[in-house]
C-alpha cells in the first residue's frame, strides 16, 4: 500500500525506527494532496527533560478546497502499516487520492487527526521540526522549497530541547 507522509516520516531516520527497515533513497516519492493544508494542531503529551510532561502540537492535515499539501508516498507493507497506527496515535488512517509528480492519481493511506481543537494551540517541539528539517535535506530542493512554503507558522514559543512521547506505543515507535 501506499502512504502519504508529511510531517517526521519525511525523515528516513524517523520513519526507520516505525518501520522497522530504512527507506532507501528514491522511495520517498514526492507526490500531493489537493483539498487539505497543514496545520499545528494534532495535540499529543510529551516529555522533556526541561519541562516535564506538557502538551504539544504536532502536523495535521485540515480540509481545505483552495490547498494542496506537499508530501511525499511510500510503499509500506501490513506490518509496517500496523506499527504506524501505534506510532500516529490519535490520528485515524483515510484512504484519499494523491497526485504523483507526474500528475498520475494514486490511492494511498494518510494519517489525519480528526479528534476536537483545545481552546489554544500548545507549542511545538523545536526538536520535531529539526526532524523534518533532516529529512527535506535528503529530497529535491524544489520539492523541500514547496513543502516549507505550506508550512504554517508554528505556535510559539518552540519547546527546546529532546522529546519523547508519554504513551508507551507512540515513544517505542517514534
Amino acid at each position: 500500500m501506499q502512504l502519504f507522509v508529511y510531517g517526521s516520516l519525511l525523515n528516513p531516520d524517523s520513519a526507520e525506527r516505525a518501520l522497522q527497515r530504512r527507506p532507501a533513497p528514491g522511495q520517498l516519492v514526492p507526490a500531493s494532496l489537493a483539498g487539505y493544508r497543514l496545520a499545528w494542531n494534532s495535540i499529543h503529551r510529551i516529555a522533556t527533560d526541561a519541562c516535564g510532561e506538557i502538551d504539544a502540537s504536532f502536523l495535521n492535515l485540515v480540509a481545505d478546497p483552495a490547498a494542496t499539501v506537499p508530501g511525499c508516498l511510500l510503499a509500506i507493507d501490513d506490518a509496517e502499516f500496523a506499527r504506524l497506527c501505534l506510532r500516529e496515535k490519535g490520528y485515524t488512517a483515510c484512504r484519499l487520492t494523491c497526485l504523483s509528480a507526474t500528475g498520475e492519481s494514486l490511492a494511498a493511506r494518510v494519517f489525519i487527526d480528526e479528534r476536537p481543537l483545545p481552546a489554544q494551540l500548545p507549542p511545538v517541539p523545536a526538536g520535531y521540526l529539526a526532524k523534518i528539517e533532516a529529512g527535506l535535506a535528503q529530497l529535491p530542493a524544489a520539492f523541500a522549497a514547496a513543502w516549507r512554503a505550506a508550512l504554517p507558522a508554528p505556535p510559539l514559543p518552540l519547546i527546546a530541547g529532546d522529546y519523547r512521547f508519554v504513551d508507551s506505543a507512540q515513544k517505542a515507535n517514534t
